[in-house]
């Protein structure tokens, strides 16, 4: 799959969909770190999986900083996508 099949716009409406689906919360400005809004390393990877899911990929967690942004797992997502 090409990284061009998927937008931004499109990744973050889908973590932000995530986030509000299964923990009930509004997450922070995309460059602000995810875990501002009160979630922890489970919560991330629940986002992980759920990304996974609906981009058809398989993200490496290692490659995330200690506190990732939405815009960290944006360019995780395309990093995914653009591997063979």
């Amino acid at each position: 799959m090409s990284t061009a099949t998927w937008s931004d716009e499109a990744i973050i409406a889908k973590i932000r969909e995530i986030a509000k689906t299964t923990f009930g919360l509004d997450l922070p400005d995309s460059g602000q770190p995810i875990k501002d809004s009160g979630l922890d390393s489970m919560a991330l990877i629940d986002i992980v999986m759920g990304l996974e899911e609906s981009f058809g990929c398989q993200l490496a967690l290692e490659r995330l900083p200690a506190n990732p942004t939405i815009n960290d797992f944006v360019a995780l997502v395309h990093a995914s996508l653009a591997e063979p």
